[in-house]
C-alpha cells in the first residue's frame, strides 16, 4: 500500500473512533466529573501545507491535521498534529502540544497564555530543530457578529528566537464567516521581517449529529512584504474541510468560539 493510502486508512479509522468517543461523552453530559469542561476534537483536511500561526504556505500537497482542545476551570491543554499525505519529509509534518490558562477580564475580553514544545518531524519523531514556544492570545468580542483576536507567538526559544504576531478579524453573518488575517514574522538574530495576509470565507456548517458537523473554508494567502522565509510560497489558495466534534459539557459556554 502507498504512503498516501496508509495514511488515509489510519485517518479514516481515527475519525470514526473520535466520533464514537464524542457521542459517548455527550450522552454522559451532566453526570460525570467533566460537567464544567470543554472538549473539542477537530480533524481537518487541507489542500495546501501551511503554518497557521506564522502565516506561511509551504506546498500544494494534500495534508491532514488533528487538533484536540480541552479546558476545565480556565486551565487546559491542546494537541495539534499535522501530516503531509504526499511527502513524509516536508515541513508540514510536525506535532505541537501545549498547555494554557485563560483570563476573563469581562464578558467581551479574554486572554489565554500558552507554553509548549514544537516537535519538527521531517526525519523522525523529534528533529534537531524542535524547540520550545510560548504565546499570548487576546480575544475581544466587539459585537455578537464581530470579533478581534491577536496572538503573539515566541518560538525557537533556545536556538534562534523568533516572534510571529497574528491579527485576526472575524465577521459572522447568517452562518457565513469572513476572516481577515495579518501576520508579521520577526527573526531576532538576522533582524529579518516578513508580513503576510489572508482572506478566508467560511461557509455555514453542516450538522451531522448533535456533536459532529462539517465546516468548509476557502482562503487566499500571500506575502505583502518583499522578504519572506526561504521555505514559503509567495502566495496560494487554501481549501480546508474540517469535522469539528464538540463535546462541550458546560451549558454556559455554548456558542463561544
Amino acid at each position: 500500500m502507498t504512503y498516501f493510502g496508509k495514511h488515509c486508512l489510519v485517518l479514516a479509522a481515527s475519525l470514526v473512533l473520535l466520533s464514537f468517543v464524542a457521542t459517548a461523552q455527550v450522552r454522559k453530559r451532566g453526570t460525570d466529573s467533566l460537567s464544567s469542561s470543554v472538549l473539542v476534537i477537530t480533524p481537518r483536511f487541507n489542500s495546501a501545507g501551511h503554518f497557521p500561526f506564522t502565516g506561511s504556505l509551504l506546498n500544494t500537497n494534500l495534508n491532514f491535521d488533528l487538533n484536540i482542545f480541552y479546558e476545565r476551570k480556565r486551565n487546559g491543554f491542546f494537541l495539534f498534529k499535522s501530516v503531509d499525505l504526499v511527502d513524509p519529509h516536508s515541513g508540514v509534518n510536525y506535532f505541537q502540544p501545549g498547555i494554557f490558562h485563560r483570563f476573563e477580564f469581562s464578558s467581551k475580553v479574554q486572554m489565554r497564555t500558552f507554553f509548549g514544545y514544537l516537535f519538527s518531524q521531517t526525519q523522525g519523531f523529534r528533529d534537531n530543530d524542535s524547540d520550545y514556544y510560548t504565546a499570548a492570545s487576546v480575544y475581544w468580542a466587539i459585537r455578537e457578529n464581530l470579533k478581534v483576536e491577536n496572538t503573539a507567538l515566541f518560538f525557537d526559544l533556545s536556538q534562534s528566537s523568533k516572534l510571529a504576531d497574528r491579527l485576526l478579524v472575524s465577521y459572522f453573518n447568517e452562518g457565513f464567516k469572513i476572516d481577515l488575517y495579518v501576520w508579521h514574522r520577526w527573526e531576532w538574530a538576522s533582524q529579518s521581517h516578513a508580513t503576510s495576509a489572508s482572506l478566508a470565507i467560511g461557509f455555514p456548517k453542516i450538522k451531522i449529529t448533535r456533536s459532529l458537523s462539517i465546516a468548509n473554508t476557502i482562503s487566499y494567502q500571500g506575502y505583502l512584504s518583499a522578504e519572506k522565509p526561504s521555505y514559503a510560497m509567495q502566495k496560494g489558495l487554501l481549501i480546508s474541510v474540517a469535522f469539528p466534534i464538540n463535546v462541550e459539557t458546560n451549558p454556559k459556554n455554548r456558542g463561544r468560539e
